[in-house]
């Protein structure tokens, strides 16, 4: 019976590795031609009525070709829980797109050489680094709260009118968090956190909604802890994320990345935003398919080998009798 049962299981191992996937390891591969780099990626700015606001950023050919590029802004609006940028949607909260120019004359001395527009463009090479001077212009009537646009400087595809190869384009955004003068409201509403307690496969994973009810926005901060179920810390890390006003309520997830095949965890999550805090902690059981299926094997065999000493017993109680 023992050597049957190890027979069983080597058969199941046996079949299982057949099953897992080879890895194949790839070279690097070589620097693109056509390759942009934008710093800073973000920039927090505070609008007052009727003034101007200046600043600058940088723009690197970290590529291997000479290339132009051109610079414009465009609405920064979510479009889904997943928090999905749409850049062509404006809604109340991304003016601020319309209010920016770009200064296409960047060696001028002197404010009144500036050319200032709606779109510029540069040419740069390989390890060339341009800076651009843009300008927010804010009205007089400006609504309160958050305002919200990205930077983009994306490159000018060669003219290709007379071939048929792919056109290579690279585009990077800096994101401008703008607030206006006036009344701020920040309010938050947490709901929704779960952690799944148990799996089968994938990643130790918590999910919690959350949407902004304020006029301004505000970093959510979701942290993760993890702990044997006898023992001590295993992972500790948290993510924050961005929650803007006026957008569909964001559905944060947060995973343990080295999670392991198999475990019994003790998992704390603790989401923070503004001046609220909302925790839970769940005991999370990872097994796999495959032990799954050796134990039912293994209680398929022990319950078989239980009905035949039972029937055997009886059939020797039965000769006794007679």
């Amino acid at each position: 019976m023992k050597n049957t049962i190890r027979n069983i299981i080597a058969a199941i191992a046996f079949i299982t590795a057949s099953f897992l996937p080879a890895v194949n390891v790839f070279a690097e591969g070589e620097k693109p031609d056509v390759w942009l780099q934008i710093s800073p990626v973000a920039n927090r700015v505070t609008l007052n009525p009727s003034t101007e606001f200046t600043d600058k950023m940088e723009v690197d050919n970290i590529g291997g070709k000479k290339f132009k590029f051109r610079v414009y802004a465009t609405p920064y609006s979510i479009a889904n829980e997943a928090y999905e940028v749409n850049f062509s949607t404006e809604t109340n909260r991304t003016q601020i797109s319309r209010w920016i120019t770009f200064n296409q004359n960047p060696s001028a001395t002197k404010d009144s050489e500036k050319d200032w527009q709606k779109e510029v463009v540069f040419e740069l090479d390989p390890d060339g680094r341009q800076e651009i001077e843009y300008k927010i212009n804010v009205p007089d009537d400006i609504p309160e709260g958050g305002q919200y646009a990205t930077i983009f400087a994306e490159s000018v595809p060669e003219d290709t009118a007379s071939s048929t190869g792919v056109r290579a384009i690279s585009r990077v955004g800096l994101i401008l968090y703008g607030s206006t003068s006036g009344n701020t409201v920040e309010k938050v509403e947490i709901s929704n956190l779960k952690t799944q307690s148990f799996l089968t496969k994938g990643k130790i994973t918590s999910e919690v909604d959350i949407k902004n009810t304020g006029n301004t926005d505000f970093n959510a901060l979701v942290k993760m802890e993890v702990e044997k179920l006898i023992g001590g810390k295993v992972a500790e890390f948290d993510n924050p994320y961005p929650v803007i006003p006026d957008a569909p309520t964001r559905h944060a997830v947060i995973s343990w990345e080295d999670t392991p095949s198999f475990g019994i965890f003790k998992v704390k999550t603790t989401v923070q935003a503004l001046d609220q805090t909302v925790e839970e902690t769940k005991i999370v059981l990872i097994l796999p398919i495959w032990i799954i299926v050796i134990m039912l094997v293994l209680l398929t065999i022990i319950i078989a080998w239980l009905i035949i000493l039972v029937r055997k017993r009886r059939a020797q109680k039965s000769r006794l009798i007679v």
